[in-house]
């Protein structure tokens, strides 16, 4: 593509915009550019192994618990396996908003509340952090944020990566469907099948499976060596 023209889409580039972001990544992929190098001339940084080892075990079909949003996941897909798609989802409307008061952040994955009467919760890296080399992710309570409620709508530090928290939802939903299954009163409608724990323990050993490969690939890189997907 013409370089002005990737400058000139450079320069029309927001984060509060969908359409314009993915009409750079587009720009930039036909530039010869794979997802590693789309990303980090769209938010200026590096991201962690761990987002492009989710990507490239397809992660709209992923069965985990938590959704996805719409940047940068559909940036980081080149348009040989259909990404960046051309409409986004509705959590495009939340990420807007959490743009427009923290850019810093990078909403990653909204994790629904385990029980009810609790909060969804957003979880974001931050830019500074991965600009200085940390995959660190911080939580926020939808609702909360959204309507600013004090100090309740703060981002606050979770985990060490995006996968120690994913991997601590699914270890906590396996085991309280597991001690449910287990319980004598585990009987008639409503009760605990077996199946349900299967496929919690499948997850949960998926996601620790998925920590692994970003653990490979971030040795590897750090060795110097080229990680080829």
């Amino acid at each position: 593509m013409d370089p002005e023209a990737v400058e000139r889409l450079r320069t029309e580039a927001s984060r509060e915009d969908y359409a314009s972001m993915a009409r750079l990544a587009r720009a930039l992929y036909e530039t010869g550019l794979g997802p590693r190098e789309v990303l980090r001339e769209c938010y200026g940084v590096m991201f962690p192994e761990e987002l492009y080892v989710i990507v490239d075990a397809g992660l709209w079909s992923l069965n985990l618990l938590a959704y996805f949003t719409n940047q940068p996941w559909e940036l980081a897909v080149p348009p040989e396996h259909g990404g960046p798609v051309d409409t986004p989802d509705a959590t495009a409307d939340t990420e807007s908003l959490i743009f427009a008061r923290d850019p810093d952040l990078v909403p990653l994955l909204q994790i629904p509340a385990a029980r009810a009467g609790e909060d969804d919760r957003i979880v974001c890296y931050r830019l500074e952090e991965l600009q200085a080399g940390r995959s660190t992710v911080f939580c926020l309570g939808v609702e909360a944020y959204l309507t600013m409620k004090e100090r309740e709508g703060e981002a606050v530090r979770c985990g060490e990566s995006m996968l120690a928290v994913l991997y601590e939802e699914h270890a906590a939903d396996f085991r309280s469907l597991e001690e449910e299954w287990n319980s004598p009163w585990n009987r008639g409608a409503g009760s605990v099948a077996g199946d349900a724990v299967k496929q919690a323990r499948d997850s949960m050993e998926l996601v620790m499976e998925l920590q692994r490969q970003a653990d490979v690939r971030a040795s590897t890189s750090r060795a110097g060596i080229r990680t080829v997907t």
